[in-house]
């Protein structure tokens, strides 16, 4: 399989943006006396990155995951999930954004519906 440079560039947003939420994520459990807190893990596939949501509590990750966002890999084109497997219709942000602006990202999803 041959990569082209937006791919890269879009998986390397990818991975920035997730690091910097998932520290806001468990500072933000730590400043608020929380022993839980939701940590973002990403898989490329075919077609698009899938950003999977899933838990910490007391330190250790849970079994399960659910689907957080799709990003475009071509276009770094950020959609909310319709189902595991598929987006829903319409582009809510860009990666560039989303990675420019981190606190965007809140950790239940509601920056993904329309407005």
């Amino acid at each position: 399989m041959t990569f082209t440079a937006p791919q890269y560039k879009t998986e390397y947003l990818t991975e920035s943006m997730i690091e910097r939420v998932n520290n806001r994520f468990k500072v933000d459990s730590i400043e608020s006396g929380r022993n839980f807190y939701p940590v973002l893990t990403y898989e490329v596939n075919r077609k698009y990155i899938k950003v999977f949501d899933s838990k910490v509590y007391d330190g250790v990750q849970r079994d399960g995951r659910s689907v957080f966002m799709f990003i475009d890999k071509e276009t770094g084109a950020v959609y909310k999930p319709a189902s595991f497997k598929a987006p829903a219709k319409g582009i809510r942000f860009f990666i560039e954004q989303l990675e420019e602006n981190p606190d965007l990202v809140d950790p239940y999803g509601s920056f993904l519906y329309v407005r």
